[in-house]
């Protein structure tokens, strides 16, 4: 049997003991309530047997108490002489020792207002008071009941005022047409009923030890269950642990990461444009996005510093962003002002992502953009290639006044526009070497890599100064049919390259051809 096993088996056994000492807490409570209730029953049998005409006596004299009064009350309340009607109220409570109060309710309409009064006899100085009833009567017995009886006995409750059990013995009040306008109640103290709870208390408290204790015993087997719950994590393979919590966490974030990204975008006459993102680990803070508005085809590339959970939120609110903005803003400086503002209101954690933002017009080809710190673009012609002519500035996130210029280029029909992270740059093999710029510009103008190794400038693939001044061809003069095509091309030369070396930095890749 193995340890894992042991742990379950013991784990088990002290729930099953700890469960039982519950129970045989809650038989102690039970047995120890039972004979105290049987106790005091027995009391209270002995002593209804010998206060049977006393208890009558109080009953008869509450109801003749209100059967007395009741006409002149009614005179009172039609009169609407309520100083007249509390003095009489407070004269029943003084000569009638035997109750200690008298409930006065006006009924309740239909506007919801509450208008009652307590006038009572006060415990310990006997001095008559007055005070308004602060509480919701109409939920009381004695005003329901006393509504539409002639003469109702509530069953005994607690006092809102004495801490003693009452029962109230009340009648309905009707004004000069006949109709039930208040309840009148005299409360009655069921004193035998008291005692019986005082008594059924003070044996509660006298068992109260011996439930502590059993209740104590079992928060002590329920903090060893805790602690062997604990020690019993601590000796798992804290490897394999991690590693499954890490897993849940990036499942999770590529999730949200995947469907943040636009959709495939079908290609049409004038534009084709696919995507590609391989995250680090399941998940990154690398991003792209795209959708065509008025004829211009708006798409953005980024690259959130970091990796995990935080790049992967901050990716997905960096997309919202962009979304929101360029919904109704064309130019690209604009869009990436406003992401920068987002991304740095409220940023403690000090996260940045550089970013690149263009506008393409799909009717003339004029390229505007925008760039924050971010790789420049390839544009693509056959195979041919050119950097696109940026300006670096800061990214986004770190400098919530900078202000970022726009950008124009032309691009012709059937030219390609490559945009990339730098995890395509920084891919490293097993021997820790990046792939690099060279390696791309190989992989898009097959043979500049050969060339400038044996004495030619690497410019032959190029349009800048230091080539040959014109777009010359390389060794395969094949074109690339379609974006995907130059997609798979780096994809593959990346892939050959790392050879299976674990991939260090999220990989993300947008093509765009224009058709004109």
């Amino acid at each position: 049997m193995n340890t894992s096993r042991q742990a379950k088996i013991r784990s088990i056994v002290v729930l099953v003991v700890a469960a039982l000492l519950l129970e045989l807490t809650t038989a102690v409570q039970y047995i120890s309530t039972r004979r105290a209730i049987t106790a005091q029953i027995k009391e209270m049998a002995q002593r209804d047997l010998s206060s049977t005409s006393h208890t009558a006596e109080v009953k008869q004299i509450a109801e003749n108490a209100i059967a007395d009064v009741l006409s002149e009350v009614e005179r009172l309340v039609a009169a609407k002489q309520r100083d007249s009607l509390h003095k009489k109220l407070q004269h029943l409570v003084v000569i009638h020792p035997e109750i200690v109060g008298i409930d006065f309710a006006y009924r309740v309409g239909e506007d919801g207002v509450h208008d009652g009064y307590f006038t009572f006899r006060e415990d310990g100085t006997n001095e008559i008071k007055d005070t308004v009833i602060d509480f919701d009567y109409t939920q009381r017995s004695w005003y329901q009941e006393g509504l539409h009886g002639n003469g109702f006995w509530s069953e005994p409750y607690m006092s809102h005022y004495y801490e003693a059990l009452m029962s109230t013995f009340s009648r309905p009040v009707h004004d000069s047409r006949g109709l039930v306008v208040a309840v009148i109640g005299a409360d009655v103290p069921m004193r035998e009923l008291s005692a019986m709870a005082v008594q059924l208390y003070d044996n509660q408290q006298r068992s109260l030890l011996q439930v502590i204790l059993f209740q104590l015993l079992g928060l002590l087997v329920l903090g060893f269950i805790l602690y062997r719950s604990i020690y019993s994590i601590r000796r798992l393979d804290k490897i394999g642990a991690e590693k499954e919590i890490i897993n849940r966490e990036l499942g999770i974030a590529n999730a949200i990461q995947t469907a943040m990204l636009p959709p495939p975008m079908p290609a049409s006459e004038n534009l084709d444009i696919v995507g590609s993102q391989v995250p680090a680990k399941q998940v990154g803070g690398d991003f792209y996005d795209y959708f065509v508005r008025d004829g211009k085809l708006f798409f953005n590339i980024g690259d959130v510093c970091g990796k995990g959970i935080p790049a992967a939120l901050v990716m997905s609110m960096t997309q919202a962003v962009f979304r929101t903005i360029a919904t109704h803003i064309d130019d690209p400086s604009q869009i990436v002002k406003g992401m920068n503002t987002m991304a740095c209101r409220g940023n403690s954690t000090g996260m940045f992502a550089t970013l690149f933002v263009g506008v393409l017009d799909l009717v003339t080809g004029h390229l505007c953009y925008c760039n924050a710190g971010h790789e420049k673009p390839i544009i693509v012609t056959g195979r041919t290639m050119r950097y696109l002519d940026v300006v670096a500035n800061l990214p986004i996130g770190i400098m919530e006044e900078k202000e970022y210029k726009t950008q124009e280029s032309e691009i012709v029909p059937g030219d390609m526009i490559l945009l990339y992270t730098d995890g395509l740059t920084e891919a490293m093999n097993v021997g820790e070497e990046l792939f690099g710029l060279k390696r791309v510009e190989n992989a898009v103008c097959e043979g500049c890599v050969e060339r400038a190794e044996s004495g030619e400038k690497a410019g032959c693939c190029k349009n800048d100064a230091e080539g040959s001044g014109e777009n010359s061809r390389c060794k395969n003069d094949a074109e690339f049919a379609s974006p995907r095509q130059l997609l798979d091309t780096m994809t593959h030369e990346v892939s050959a390259f790392v050879n299976g070396a674990e991939q260090s930095d999220d990989l993300t890749m947008l093509v765009i051809k224009y058709k004109g």
